[in-house]
């Protein structure tokens, strides 16, 4: 059985954040930091530099709550207009021996955002975010490493 309290204490600590932004042409460097908070929840924050495909640069600030439930952990909102509402709740399971994977789909108004998470702890983990609506077609490829 996967535990999330302790999935939680396994990301503890700063990462290197790569990000690439397919379909929009923009990359991110910078750090991503997982710090306990009350009632075992971790408060994730990243900051770094967006590179867009024009060459501008932007500083980039985000942060998440990210909550143990069973079997993984849900990761909700921890700043913007939807403030305190959850994004995805992970379910992990084993992908082969060394890595476990979760996916989950948050609805946005029109907008859909398919998320898979792939965990290699204790050194690594990826995100995959496909993002489609309207008006958006894009993937977030996030790889964090220590």
């Amino acid at each position: 059985m996967i535990e999330g309290p302790s999935l939680l204490r396994s990301l503890s600590g700063a990462w290197q954040l790569d990000r690439e932004i397919r379909g929009v042409g923009a990359q991110l460097h910078g750090e991503a930091t997982f710090e306990p908070g009350p009632d075992g929840a971790f408060a994730y924050r990243e900051c770094g530099t967006l590179r867009l495909r024009d060459g501008r640069e932007l500083s980039s600030h985000r942060r998440y709550s990210y909550r143990p439930s069973e079997g993984g952990f849900t990761v909700a909102f921890a700043d913007g207009p939807t403030i305190g509402s959850d994004f995805v709740r992970l379910t992990f399971q084993a992908l082969d021996g060394e890595r476990l994977v979760a996916d989950d789909v948050h609805h946005c108004g029109d907008d859909i955002y398919e998320v898979r998470y792939v965990l290699a702890l204790p050194s690594a983990f990826e995100t995959i975010i496909d993002v489609t609506g309207p008006a958006k077609a894009y993937r977030l490829i996030s790889s964090y490493v220590r």
